[in-house]
């Protein structure tokens, strides 16, 4: 009996280490500014991919904003979901990214810099036709890449 018990307390244990060390990643991700509060106007449901986490299904909210966007978790996923903002000034581009088994994702490029977060969508037009509206140059080539890591090289 007390063998049986150990075992399943070290299981929690492990997997309770787990979970804080993939979450502690996943939040290594996250980027916040001085945000104004408001109403987003327009709001797309998808999923992340950044260099420590790729979610699929309807975990992610990219929300756009008068003054840029913000891609976070949705209700039941922002303890998991970074939450990332930036303003349109900010950013530098917003290409089409495809790893080999995965959805087309648009990746957010900031400006001067090699970091960025990929929000992965169905509806990927709609989303770059936002960008687009904010001035934000757009690529619709869909570069495709073997792993995550490869985004956050200088472009070129």
């Amino acid at each position: 009996m007390l063998p049986a018990i150990l075992v399943v307390v070290l299981a929690a244990l492990v997997a309770g280490a787990g979970l804080f060390f993939w979450i502690r990643r996943a939040k290594s991700c996250g980027r916040t500014i001085d945000a104004p509060a408001g109403d987003p106007v327009a709001l797309f449901y998808g999923g992340v991919m950044c260099r420590h986490l790729v979610t699929s299904g309807s975990l992610a909210r990219l929300e756009f904003y008068d003054w840029g966007v913000r891609l976070r978790g949705s209700v039941v996923s922002r303890w998991v979901v970074p939450t990332w903002e930036a303003r349109y000034d900010e950013l530098a581009i917003a290409e089409l990214v495809a790893m080999r088994w995965s959805r087309v994702a648009v990746w957010i490029r900031l400006r001067g810099a090699q970091d960025g977060i990929a929000f992965l969508a169905n509806g990927s037009a709609d989303v770059l036709r936002q960008f687009e509206q904010h001035d934000v140059p757009v690529n619709r080539s869909v570069a495709q890449i073997k792993r995550v890591e490869e985004l956050y090289r200088p472009p070129g």
